[in-house]
């Protein structure tokens, strides 16, 4: 089984490295076919002692265009093929069978920015007993930049993640595989965003959190640098905060 508790225990870094081998992604940093960028961001991750890389290799950004299951498990394979180093790797990925094939190839952890909603990703989790991380969707959202109405986003928020965590359970999914994603940025519009991030403790209960915010748009609202932000985000309880990896 795999255990969150575990690999985090052993983590000092508190970051989960974002690689995006996506051509269109919303940051511009893709690097699919790009050897040296790979290498670089790589080599940094390893230099800056970080332990987890999250891998997307389709862009979920607003207005996103989909990409085939071969085009994606292509982007995969690069990274595959390329990656020498011993890293707790996480797929960026509501496909299943991209997501099949990555933890086929040592991926060790599910990132669903859908929030598990196919049923087959949820099995997938069950059989391989990956760590996974369930990321917030309200439930009753078309995609996942449609932007619902919220009341009291903090409290919503949390009783979606309930909910879900629930079914997961029921379902089979072992509490020790999940971490918990507020999806910031998803569905929800600027100001929820901010008011979710600067009372993210209140998300910290029984299950690993993981925040991501880097170079999405809210943050220009937020009057912290990037380093006290990130400082803030563990003084408050949050086990990996999911950041662009840099080539320094």
């Amino acid at each position: 089984m795999s255990n969150w508790n575990q690999v985090l225990s052993s983590d000092n870094s508190k970051i989960l490295g974002i690689i995006n081998l996506s051509n269109d992604s919303f940051s511009g940093d893709g690097v699919f076919n790009n050897d040296e960028k790979l290498n670089k961001l790589l080599h940094s991750a390893k230099h800056k002692n970080i332990n987890f890389i999250d891998v997307g290799c389709a862009s979920t950004k607003p207005g996103f265009d989909n990409v085939t299951t071969e085009e994606e498990i292509e982007r995969l394979n690069y990274f595959i093929n390329r990656n020498q180093d011993k890293f707790s790797l996480s797929i960026d990925s509501f496909n299943p069978i991209v997501t099949k094939h990555a933890i086929e190839n040592y991926f060790s952890i599910i990132n669903d920015v859908s929030g598990f909603m196919d049923e087959e990703m949820v099995r997938i989790a069950i059989e391989s007993k990956s760590k996974i991380i369930l990321v917030h969707r309200h439930p009753k959202s078309e995609s996942l930049h449609h932007k619902m109405i919220y009341k009291d986003i903090v409290k919503e928020v949390k009783q979606h993640l309930n909910l879900k965590i629930k079914s997961l359970l029921s379902l089979g999914v072992k509490e020790e595989q999940i971490a918990i994603d507020p999806g910031l940025g998803f569905g929800k519009n600027l100001t929820d965003s901010i008011e979710l991030l600067l009372n993210i403790k209140e998300l910290k209960e029984n299950f690993p959190l993981i925040v991501g915010y880097s170079k999405k748009k809210f943050i220009k609202n937020i009057e912290m640098s990037n380093s006290d932000l990130f400082k803030y985000c563990v003084d408050s309880g949050v086990s990996l905060v999911r950041l662009h990896l840099t080539n320094q």
